[in-house]
């Protein structure tokens, strides 16, 4: 555990637990560092994430105060004893959930929600179902410099996660339509489609142009940063036979380029989006391992047919994002703030990348490397998953359930020196 993440917990459980009562000030900084023994940045990173969790609120010439809402901690108290605090335990973390916390600056994140909580007239209307308009124009300028996305704020709709902007897009659709994706397509896409009731074809990623000269689809979902059996980036020449094709053949593409800016080891391509001439893809794109997945926020981008379909259907449609954070979040890209984050991102993950891939390289043949996603997977067809969790969790290992004998490992959220601890650990429990 991270000696911020130790700050955290224990005065989160005796917050929870009633030793520090709400009202009552907590030790000062520099009284902290002296009372847990750690420098003056662990500590301001435990107040501030407890701000943001809402147990404690900052007062000025006060300091630190508990402000739990009393109703959250009678409901907390009145649970059964559980396994909640079973992560307290976990040093190595290798889940896919999991991201850079400390590259994530929660000062600069934290200043800019005040501004916005200060923004009284702002705070006191109900936003707006598109996006708030600040945040669009802010998208349209990011998504063009980082991915070529075309596009204006006009034609950016926001929502709090991919899934929930495709059921928006997926309800102005005819209701009987042909969708076409990969075979390795996620499930979540594939629920959404099906609870439409829309018919799916699934394609080899490997006859892909081929199979779509004959099949007849109306859609074609395609994930640009994760494409084919070894989850790479689209390649230019694929990604020109599918705007050709699409346009040939008249039907649209739904391009997914989840995280597709975080290319922190192949280079850089377009999206599909900004290299076809033809006003016919639809984008998605998020920011929940961009920035933290606690910030749900998502965006899509129509094309000028869905965006007069939406339009005239505006009314029935709600916010799905919250206000605040979608003008927290325009602020903190005019300031380019995002941009910074970005470039560190993608220099911490390559690094780790490196150190990863020459550990396993060692020790493992036939490697899959997901980029998006921060991940190698290893084959372990001759392991137990039940034996390997048992022991990894003995170890302080945190692993996501092996799925087809296949183990994921992320680096994303590891420090240097716990990366190679883990490793080495885990390397040892497979080779047993």
């Amino acid at each position: 555990m991270k000696k911020y993440e130790f700050v955290y917990e224990k005065l989160k459980q005796d917050i929870l637990a009633g030793y520090l009562k709400r009202g009552e000030v907590l030790p000062s900084i520099r009284q902290s560092t002296e009372l847990f023994g750690v420098s003056k940045t662990t500590i301001e990173h435990a107040y501030d994430r407890l701000i943001l969790d809402g147990y404690i609120k900052s007062l000025p010439q006060k300091g630190y105060v508990v402000d739990i809402n009393p109703h959250r901690l009678a409901h907390y108290q009145m649970q059964p004893a559980s396994n909640e605090n079973q992560d307290m335990r976990i040093k190595y973390d290798f889940r896919l959930n999991s991201v850079s916390l400390e590259a994530f600056d929660l000062k600069i994140w934290k200043r800019y929600m005040k501004e916005v909580f200060q923004d009284t007239k702002a705070m006191a209307t109900y936003g707006d179902a598109q996006g708030e308009k600040r945040l669009r124009f802010a998208l349209s300028d990011y998504a063009y410099h980082q991915r070529g996305v075309l596009s204006s704020e006009e034609n950016i709709l926001v929502g709090s996660s991919f899934q929930t902007l495709l059921y928006q897009f997926c309800s102005l659709c005819p209701k009987s339509l042909t969708i076409g994706m990969e075979e390795h397509v996620d499930s979540q896409v594939l629920y959404v489609f099906r609870s439409f009731g829309f018919k799916c074809v699934l394609f080899n990623s490997y006859s892909l142009i081929e199979d779509l000269e004959t099949i007849e689809v109306d859609l074609l979902y395609i994930n640009s940063s994760c494409f084919g059996p070894d989850f790479r980036y689209l390649d230019r020449e694929t990604r020109d036979a599918l705007i050709d094709i699409s346009y040939r053949r008249n039907f649209l593409i739904l391009e997914d380029d989840y995280n597709g800016e975080l290319n922190y080891r192949s280079k850089p391509r377009h999206s599909l989006q900004g290299a076809s001439p033809y006003d016919n893809v639809i984008y998605f794109g998020s920011f929940s391992r961009l920035l933290l997945p606690s910030l749900r926020l998502s965006y899509m981008v129509l094309n000028g047919a869905y965006l007069q379909r939406y339009l005239a259907n505006k009314e029935k449609f709600g916010p799905t994002s919250s206000k605040f954070e979608q003008l927290a979040l325009a602020r903190y890209m005019e300031d380019g703030h995002m941009e910074k984050h970005l470039r560190k991102l993608k220099k911490e993950y390559a690094f780790k990348e490196q150190i990863t891939r020459r550990i396993l390289e060692k020790n493992f043949s036939n490697l899959i490397f997901k980029e998006v996603y921060f991940c190698y997977c290893i084959q372990i067809p001759h392991i137990d998953p039940n034996t390997l969790m048992k022991t990894c969790c003995r170890q302080e290992i945190a692993l996501d359930p092996v799925e087809n004998q296949t183990l994921s490992l992320s680096f994303a959220s590891l420090k240097q020196n716990d990366l190679i601890e883990g490793l080495g650990l885990l390397v040892k429990i497979l080779k047993r």
